[in-house]
């Protein structure tokens, strides 16, 4: 063999190498955005940063000793080392011994922290990459594959299938995660307002990411350099930052804060930093505990120079803050019940409509701490109450009422125009807070469908309890037996688990819907493009205006089809997912208007009382809050129930 040979089969093996290195790392993740439109692509991010002389950073740490300790700006002992310990942040010595005077995202936290120590499911710890652990997390992802819990109304398990955030649309702005991620509203008067489903995640790029639903992708570097670490970990993050940016290439992406300060105030994750996101479904934009502000920081920091959208009508109506939750009131942290696996979350074993959850295996129980005889105050109610434990939940007495604002009944097809801040909304027709109205009471064993209907059974064997009782059926599936359906397709699967009585926030919301992709239990939502509704108020035209997003484009292509909506669909009880229907939908043919067919009951487990909790006659009298008919309980079980109870 010639030498010259030799020379080009060596090079020939080295590109072959180089190749199938590339390909294990990038080329997958390369080809897949191939595929996805170009404004939705992972892209190298500058963020803005400052950097500090050693001068600069010791004035930092004093105003950070003012601002926490209460201390005076010329106070004597700012020059001391003691009164730097009386502060839960390390971080501080960590970087001054470091001589890290910049923060620059997470290249700076991976200096130190490239694992996490974790436990497994054996009970044993052990080290993972830090960049793994947290990128396939939901609050990454906004999508988990696992769902033990969740049931298609095809009587299938909608397990083995991304689902999340991702790809449901949310009741809030009426939109989808792929499309409205980051958009500019500019309203009549001239104010830029900020408005999106970024604005709630912890990745920094251009869209959701989209890249890790398929098969063989890895994050890139750049969607790894664009996390926001601090806006979990650092207690002085600023939401003010937190506003959409359009970058050079015209691309619209949600801004972080990146300053120092931040990052010396670094902390293990307290309640105040879960809710700059999870507030926004709990209480809402507009609530303010006055007990204690700080539980509400995206309405304290809403945003410099474009603030974001504030949505009226929580999802919920179960605030997380001293007034109304006797855990917030006592200083437990989220943390201290939603069990971590580094930056897994334990949801917990029950769900109605948060789909996306990092550990279905992790129960999160109100007995880990109450155990299952919590009444001890009154010996002479004590025993009695805690009999109620086998049948009832603990948030069934002790979640009385909702926040007044919230959204029982919310109507996208009717805007409301807002007069101070210049745009147009959904109009919540009904905004119900008490018992029996807004909050109603269902057999639940820890189940859902696919729409979020509490799956359970009353125990008594009389089969006369069903969960799903369609009170808005669409015309199309008037003639449709669902009580045929409920037998054979629900009961049994209601019945595999025992149940308990809970309580449950109703919620229904009329949004377009996509009648060529729809069944009996409902349909595809068309999303709003959302500058275009606050702005117009025509929903009209911001679906037409969605619709041409080149993400539902893709949705009603055959990739999306093949790996995805035709399972999605299946789950709806519709056998396929029809992609011809998608320039009829663009011109809003055969697309209406709907409720959904079931009033959905949304999870409820936080505005726990002690005080003002429900009492024997709340729910035992002729007009108590418990419909026990619709529970389930024969005529006689029925008539001993409404009976007063005396203690």
């Amino acid at each position: 063999m010639s030498r010259s040979v030799k020379v080009g089969l060596t090079i020939l093996v080295v590109v072959v190498l180089l190749v199938v290195v590339f390909a294990g790392t990038n080329f997958m993740s390369w080809l897949i955005y191939r595929f996805m439109p170009a404004e939705v692509r992972p892209a190298r991010i500058a963020f803005p940063t400052a950097k500090y002389t050693d001068e600069q950073f010791e004035a930092l740490v004093d105003s950070i000793l003012v601002d926490h300790l209460g201390l005076s700006p010329d106070d004597p002992a700012l020059a001391t080392a003691s009164v730097e310990k009386r502060l839960p942040y390390d971080h501080i010595q960590r970087f001054r011994e470091a001589g890290i005077r910049r923060y620059e995202g997470p290249k700076t936290c991976l200096r130190c922290h490239k694992t996490i120590r974790v436990k497994g499911d054996d009970g044993k710890y052990h080290d993972e990459d830090l960049m793994d652990n947290l990128t396939h997390s939901a609050h990454y992802l906004f999508w988990t594959k696992k769902h033990p819990n969740v049931w298609g109304f095809n009587g299938k398990l909608a397990d083995n299938f991304a689902m999340g955030k991702i790809d449901r649309p949310c009741p809030k702005p009426g939109s989808f995660a792929m499309t409205a991620w980051a958009a500019l509203v500019v309203t009549e008067k001239g104010d830029t307002m900020s408005e999106g489903c970024g604005q709630c995640h912890i990745g920094g790029q251009y869209a959701v990411p989209l890249g890790e639903m398929m098969p063989g992708y890895k994050v890139t570097k750049a969607e790894k350099e664009a996390i926001d670490c601090l806006i979990c970990h650092s207690t002085d993050y600023n939401m003010n930052k937190r506003i959409v940016v359009q970058d050079p290439d015209g691309r619209y992406r949600w801004a972080q804060d990146r300053s120092l300060r931040a990052a010396l105030t670094v902390t293990k994750p307290r309640s105040q930093a879960c809710l700059r996101c999870h507030q926004h479904n709990f209480g809402g934009d507009i609530y303010v505990d006055e007990a204690d502000p700080s539980f509400m920081p995206s309405i304290l920091q809403p945003g410099e120079r474009r603030p974001r959208v504030r949505h009226p009508g929580s999802k919920r109506g179960t605030p997380f803050s001293p007034s109304w939750d006797v855990h917030a009131a006592a200083g437990v942290q989220c943390i201290d019940c939603h069990e971590t696996q580094g930056h897994r979350i334990a949801k917990g074993q029950h769900t109605t409509t948060m789909m996306a959850n990092d550990l279905p295996d992790v129960d999160v129980n109100c007995v880990k701490c109450h155990t299952t005889m919590p009444h001890k105050q009154n010996p002479q109610v004590d025993d009695y109450l805690n009999m109620h434990i086998d049948r009832l939940a603990c948030t069934t007495c002790h979640i009385p009422s909702l926040q007044k604002d919230n959204a029982t009944m919310r109507d996208f097809a009717h805007p409301t125009y807002e007069e101070e801040s210049g745009i147009w909304v959904y109009t919540d027709i009904a905004k119900e807070t008490q018992p029996g109205k807004g909050i109603i009471y269902q057999w639940w064993n820890g189940d859902c469908t696919f729409l979020g209907n509490p799956i359970g059974d009353n125990p008594n064997g009389a089969n006369l309890y069903r969960f799903y009782n369609p009170t808005h059926v669409w015309p199309e599936f008037k003639d449709f037996d669902y009580a045929g359906w409920y037998e054979k397709v629900m009961r049994p699967i209601a019945q595999r688990k025992p149940s308990k009585i809970y309580a449950m926030k109703l919620f229904n919301g009329k949004q377009h819907v996509d009648l060529g992709n729809m069944g009996p239990f409902g349909g595809m939502f068309v999303p709003y493009n959302l500058p275009t509704y606050y702005v117009t108020g025509n929903p009209d035209s911001a679906a037409k205006v969605e619709m041409r997003h080149p993400m539902m484009k893709m949705m009603y292509g055959w990739m999306f089809k093949v790996y995805m909506m035709d399972k999605f669909m299946s789950f709806m009880d519709v056998d396929t997912w029809n992609t011809s229907r998608y320039k009829e939908v663009l011109e809003l043919k055969n697309v209406e208007p709907r409720w959904i067919p079931q009033d959905a009951m949304l999870e409820i487990s936080h505005a726990i009382r002690r005080k003002g909790a429900l009492t024997c006659d709340n729910c035992h009298s002729p007009n108590g809050v418990m419909d026990f008919k619709a529970l389930g309980y024969t005529p006689e079980e029925v008539q001993s129930l409404q009976e007063p109870r005396e203690l």
